[in-house]
Protein backbone atom coordinates (compact mmCIF):
# COMPACT_ATOMS: atom_id res chain seq x y z
CA UNK A 1 0.00 0.00 0.00
CA UNK A 2 1.58 3.25 -0.87
CA UNK A 3 1.69 5.77 1.83
CA UNK A 4 -0.47 9.18 1.71
CA UNK A 5 1.74 12.22 1.76
CA UNK A 6 -0.76 15.51 2.90
CA UNK A 7 0.27 18.63 1.74
CA UNK A 8 0.22 21.28 4.52
CA UNK A 9 -1.92 24.34 4.44
CA UNK A 10 1.32 26.22 4.31
CA UNK A 11 3.12 23.30 1.93
CA UNK A 12 5.41 25.41 -0.41
CA UNK A 13 8.11 24.01 0.38
CA UNK A 14 10.27 22.69 -2.52
CA UNK A 15 10.33 18.83 -3.04
CA UNK A 16 13.65 18.03 -2.25
CA UNK A 17 12.83 19.54 0.91
CA UNK A 18 9.93 17.93 1.58
CA UNK A 19 12.12 14.43 0.96
CA UNK A 20 14.90 15.75 3.22
CA UNK A 21 12.39 15.98 6.15
CA UNK A 22 10.23 12.64 4.95
CA UNK A 23 13.06 10.65 5.12
CA UNK A 24 14.45 11.85 8.73
CA UNK A 25 14.46 9.75 12.00
CA UNK A 26 14.41 6.75 9.51
CA UNK A 27 10.91 7.86 7.80
CA UNK A 28 8.93 7.27 10.99
CA UNK A 29 6.99 9.81 13.12
CA UNK A 30 8.50 12.05 15.26
CA UNK A 31 6.08 11.67 17.53
CA UNK A 32 4.48 8.31 18.58
CA UNK A 33 8.31 6.73 16.38
CA UNK A 34 6.49 3.67 14.66
CA UNK A 35 4.21 5.12 12.23
CA UNK A 36 5.57 6.01 8.48
CA UNK A 37 5.72 9.39 8.44
CA UNK A 38 3.59 11.13 5.79
CA UNK A 39 3.49 15.09 6.26
CA UNK A 40 5.77 17.84 7.58
CA UNK A 41 5.02 18.88 10.92
CA UNK A 42 5.81 22.66 12.09
CA UNK A 43 7.61 21.64 15.64
CA UNK A 44 6.86 24.96 17.01
CA UNK A 45 3.07 26.07 15.44
CA UNK A 46 2.96 29.17 13.19
CA UNK A 47 0.24 30.37 15.31
CA UNK A 48 3.06 30.37 18.19
CA UNK A 49 4.81 32.33 15.80
CA UNK A 50 7.19 29.60 14.51
CA UNK A 51 9.22 29.49 11.33
CA UNK A 52 7.74 28.25 8.16
CA UNK A 53 11.14 26.89 7.28
CA UNK A 54 13.15 23.63 7.74
CA UNK A 55 14.64 23.85 10.84
CA UNK A 56 11.37 24.03 12.42
CA UNK A 57 10.23 21.15 10.22
CA UNK A 58 9.61 17.26 11.48
CA UNK A 59 8.26 14.52 9.98
CA UNK A 60 4.85 13.10 11.33
CA UNK A 61 2.22 10.77 10.40
CA UNK A 62 -1.56 11.76 9.78
CA UNK A 63 -2.68 11.04 13.04
CA UNK A 64 0.24 12.48 15.94
CA UNK A 65 -0.16 15.91 13.48
CA UNK A 66 -3.70 16.14 14.15
CA UNK A 67 -3.59 14.90 17.44
CA UNK A 68 -0.81 17.74 18.29
CA UNK A 69 -2.79 20.48 17.32
CA UNK A 70 -1.78 23.49 17.87
CA UNK A 71 0.71 22.94 20.44
CA UNK A 72 4.55 22.92 20.68
CA UNK A 73 5.86 19.07 21.17
CA UNK A 74 7.08 20.77 24.42
CA UNK A 75 3.35 21.36 25.38
CA UNK A 76 1.81 18.59 24.04
CA UNK A 77 4.58 16.98 26.22
CA UNK A 78 3.50 18.45 29.53
CA UNK A 79 -0.55 17.92 28.30
CA UNK A 80 -0.20 14.33 28.09
CA UNK A 81 1.61 13.80 31.95
CA UNK A 82 -0.87 15.88 33.33
CA UNK A 83 -3.62 13.76 31.39
CA UNK A 84 -1.59 11.16 32.15
CA UNK A 85 -1.80 12.09 35.94
CA UNK A 86 -4.98 13.78 36.35
CA UNK A 87 -7.18 11.92 33.91
CA UNK A 88 -10.25 13.32 34.60
CA UNK A 89 -8.99 17.65 33.92
CA UNK A 90 -8.98 17.02 30.66
CA UNK A 91 -6.01 18.32 29.55
CA UNK A 92 -5.89 15.70 26.72
CA UNK A 93 -8.72 13.99 24.64
CA UNK A 94 -7.24 10.90 24.71
CA UNK A 95 -3.95 9.45 26.79
CA UNK A 96 -0.56 8.18 25.30
CA UNK A 97 1.10 5.97 26.98
CA UNK A 98 3.88 7.29 29.29
CA UNK A 99 6.78 5.51 27.52
CA UNK A 100 5.78 7.00 24.14
CA UNK A 101 5.51 10.52 25.13
CA UNK A 102 8.70 10.99 27.09
CA UNK A 103 10.65 9.92 24.50
CA UNK A 104 9.22 12.75 22.25
CA UNK A 105 11.20 15.29 23.27
CA UNK A 106 14.49 13.89 22.83
CA UNK A 107 12.99 12.79 19.28
CA UNK A 108 12.41 16.00 18.18
CA UNK A 109 16.06 16.97 19.49
CA UNK A 110 17.41 14.28 17.48
CA UNK A 111 15.19 14.74 14.17
CA UNK A 112 16.29 18.41 14.20
CA UNK A 113 19.91 18.08 14.17
CA UNK A 114 19.73 15.47 11.41
CA UNK A 115 17.69 17.77 9.84
CA UNK A 116 20.19 20.18 10.41
CA UNK A 117 23.22 18.36 8.82
CA UNK A 118 24.46 20.61 5.97
CA UNK A 119 25.88 17.87 3.98
CA UNK A 120 22.86 16.08 4.28
CA UNK A 121 20.77 19.19 3.14
CA UNK A 122 23.70 19.64 0.32
CA UNK A 123 22.94 16.24 -1.23
CA UNK A 124 19.27 16.34 -0.97
CA UNK A 125 19.17 19.51 -2.85
CA UNK A 126 21.80 18.29 -4.95
CA UNK A 127 20.45 14.90 -5.65
CA UNK A 128 16.61 15.95 -5.91
CA UNK A 129 16.67 19.83 -6.62
CA UNK A 130 15.39 19.25 -10.04
CA UNK A 131 12.44 17.16 -8.39
CA UNK A 132 8.72 18.57 -8.97
CA UNK A 133 5.15 17.37 -7.35
CA UNK A 134 2.26 18.49 -8.41
CA UNK A 135 0.06 16.10 -6.15
CA UNK A 136 0.07 13.33 -3.37
CA UNK A 137 0.61 10.59 -5.40
CA UNK A 138 3.74 12.12 -7.21
CA UNK A 139 5.47 13.11 -3.92
CA UNK A 140 4.88 9.49 -2.76
CA UNK A 141 6.49 8.17 -5.87
CA UNK A 142 9.38 10.58 -5.50
CA UNK A 143 9.84 9.82 -1.48
CA UNK A 144 9.47 5.57 -2.52
CA UNK A 145 12.18 6.13 -5.19
CA UNK A 146 14.45 8.30 -2.73
CA UNK A 147 14.12 5.27 0.13
CA UNK A 148 14.99 3.14 -2.60
CA UNK A 149 18.16 4.59 -3.29
CA UNK A 150 18.95 5.06 0.36
CA UNK A 151 18.78 1.81 0.90
CA UNK A 152 20.96 0.67 -1.50
CA UNK A 153 23.98 2.48 0.03
CA UNK A 154 25.82 0.72 2.84
CA UNK A 155 25.96 4.09 4.74
CA UNK A 156 24.69 7.95 4.34
CA UNK A 157 26.76 8.87 1.20
CA UNK A 158 26.51 12.55 2.23
CA UNK A 159 29.03 11.14 4.91
CA UNK A 160 31.36 9.95 2.35
CA UNK A 161 34.82 12.18 0.68
CA UNK A 162 33.73 14.20 -1.89
CA UNK A 163 35.52 14.22 -5.13
CA UNK A 164 35.81 18.34 -5.63
CA UNK A 165 33.50 21.47 -5.00
CA UNK A 166 30.64 22.32 -6.91
CA UNK A 167 27.03 23.96 -6.13
CA UNK A 168 25.50 22.58 -9.03
CA UNK A 169 26.20 18.76 -8.86
CA UNK A 170 26.98 16.37 -6.40
CA UNK A 171 30.72 14.86 -5.72
CA UNK A 172 29.97 12.43 -2.89
CA UNK A 173 32.48 9.16 -3.67
CA UNK A 174 29.27 6.57 -2.80
CA UNK A 175 26.44 7.75 -4.97
CA UNK A 176 28.47 9.78 -7.42
CA UNK A 177 32.01 8.45 -8.04
CA UNK A 178 31.32 7.75 -11.50
CA UNK A 179 31.78 10.87 -12.44
CA UNK A 180 35.34 11.04 -10.68
CA UNK A 181 37.98 11.67 -14.05
CA UNK A 182 39.75 8.37 -13.74
CA UNK A 183 36.40 6.49 -13.12
CA UNK A 184 36.08 2.91 -15.46
CA UNK A 185 33.47 0.63 -15.69
CA UNK A 186 35.29 -3.38 -14.78
CA UNK A 187 33.32 -6.26 -14.59
CA UNK A 188 34.76 -8.85 -11.62
CA UNK A 189 33.99 -12.24 -11.86
CA UNK A 190 33.08 -13.61 -7.82
CA UNK A 191 30.80 -15.82 -6.37
CA UNK A 192 27.75 -14.84 -4.76
CA UNK A 193 29.07 -15.07 -0.81
CA UNK A 194 32.67 -13.58 -2.42
CA UNK A 195 30.79 -10.53 -3.25
CA UNK A 196 28.53 -10.37 -0.24
CA UNK A 197 31.74 -10.32 1.83
CA UNK A 198 33.69 -7.84 -0.33
CA UNK A 199 30.53 -5.20 0.43
CA UNK A 200 31.05 -6.02 3.85
CA UNK A 201 34.36 -5.38 4.28
CA UNK A 202 33.74 -1.78 2.16
CA UNK A 203 31.45 -1.45 4.20
CA UNK A 204 33.87 -1.65 7.27
CA UNK A 205 35.92 0.54 5.26
CA UNK A 206 33.47 3.46 4.79
CA UNK A 207 34.57 3.52 1.32
CA UNK A 208 34.03 2.93 -2.08
CA UNK A 209 33.89 -0.23 -3.92
CA UNK A 210 35.51 1.46 -6.71
CA UNK A 211 38.24 3.15 -4.43
CA UNK A 212 39.42 -0.23 -3.05
CA UNK A 213 39.09 -2.21 -6.50
CA UNK A 214 41.67 0.81 -7.62
CA UNK A 215 43.64 0.14 -4.61
CA UNK A 216 44.07 -3.95 -5.56
CA UNK A 217 44.42 -3.18 -9.24
CA UNK A 218 47.51 -0.63 -8.36
CA UNK A 219 48.83 -3.33 -6.00
CA UNK A 220 48.16 -6.35 -8.51
CA UNK A 221 50.34 -3.60 -11.59
CA UNK A 222 52.85 -3.11 -9.09
CA UNK A 223 53.41 -6.45 -7.66
CA UNK A 224 53.51 -7.68 -11.33
CA UNK A 225 56.26 -5.03 -12.33
CA UNK A 226 58.70 -5.95 -9.32
CA UNK A 227 58.01 -9.45 -10.33
CA UNK A 228 58.73 -8.80 -13.97
CA UNK A 229 55.09 -10.00 -14.75
CA UNK A 230 55.50 -9.47 -18.93
CA UNK A 231 56.19 -13.34 -19.77
CA UNK A 232 59.98 -12.01 -20.65
CA UNK A 233 61.89 -13.30 -17.52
Amino acid sequence: MVDVIRRGERGRQKTWQWVMVLTAQRGLCTYCGRSTATTIDHEEPIANRGADIWWNFVPACEDCNRWKKGRSARRWVADMDLHHRYPKAGFATRAMRPVVYAGITRRVERVQREIADMDRREWFRLHYGGERHRNKAELSEILARCKAELRGYPHYPWRTPKLGTSGNVCTRLMCCGYQHPKAEHMVAFLEPEERNAFRRAVFNERAHEGEILGRLIKEYLLGKARGGGDGTS
